[in-house]
């Protein structure tokens, strides 16, 4: 298999025009039969795996950059590990819708435009994918049963925290749909994320002591700008974990329904050659 970082520099382009026009072309080369979802200057990419119309989750994530940063990490970690997470699950059939949205840097107006032309009612859950190329530890901020029990928590040293740094996901949670934050961090970091909860909702507005402990954190220099968001610094062992976790996710149950299904027709045969 491919590695899973292959388009991180061919992506990482300062220039939104190039970086769209480069990423039409690897959603081409790979076989994805992707929409162009437009109004006035936003551009979303929307595809399915399999049969689209019995998906029940979709997995999002923005491709744009914050001012004319490389933005490997954020977001082009995020949408080569949904590329490769697509193929996946399409080869094995499995149902599962896709976006990559436009202007998560400028209030989230991708992700709006997509809550505004589609029915969010419909899905059992968004999984939105921010920071995902640098770190070990798997965060999750929001609570979806399939993608959240412990023991697939255990499963790949994942662990709920109560707070993430804002992405797309504000919009969805809006619309009232289930949603989960999905990042990956350096270890020392997930404690940082548990300090930061501490604060709240932070409604009577954000305490110095807030803006300190953000600052400590190593994740924050691969982001809006940060010196470490940029190709040389993404790390495959991290989108690896991510996509293995995903996948994990996706495809447990009916893992088991298949073996269960294998056992009944094993004891069938075994019942009739006794016969």
């Amino acid at each position: 298999m491919p590695a899973i970082s292959r388009y991180i520099k061919i992506l990482s382009i300062p220039d939104l025009l190039q970086r769209r026009s480069e990423l039409e072309k690897i959603l081409s080369s790979e076989g994805i039969n992707y929409t162009r979802h437009e109004s006035q200057d936003i551009i979303n990419y929307e595809f399915e795996s399999e049969s689209g119309e019995n998906a029940n989750y979709l997995f999002s994530a923005h491709y744009d950059n914050y001012r004319l940063s490389p933005g490997a990490n954020d977001n082009i970690a995020a949408i080569c590990i949904l590329i490769d997470l697509y193929k996946e699950l399409d080869s094995r059939k499995i149902p599962a819708k896709f976006v990559f949205t436009d202007a998560e840097e400028t209030n989230h107006a991708g992700a709006k435009f997509y809550a505004e032309t589609h029915n969010l009612k419909t899905l059992s859950g968004v999984i939105n994918l921010d920071l995902c190329g640098y770190g070990d530890s798997i965060v999750i901020n929001g609570n979806i049963k399939r993608f959240t029990n412990k023991n697939l928590l255990a499963r790949h040293n994942a662990e709920l925290v109560k707070y993430l740094p804002e992405s797309d996901d504000i919009i969805y949670r809006k619309n009232h749909v289930p949603v989960i934050n999905l990042a990956i961090v350096p270890k020392w970091d997930v404690q940082y994320l548990k300090a930061l909860a501490s604060f709240g909702e932070r409604l009577l507005g954000q305490p110095p002591e807030f803006d300190l402990i953000f600052s400590q954190m190593e994740i924050t220099q691969t982001f809006h700008g940060g010196i470490k968001d940029s190709p040389e610094f993404i790390q495959d062992s991290a989108m690896t974990k991510i996509f293995n976790y995903l996948l994990d996710s996706i495809t447990y149950k009916q893992e088991e329904k298949w073996i269960k299904t294998c056992l009944k027709i094993f004891s069938r045969l075994i019942k009739k050659l006794r016969s």
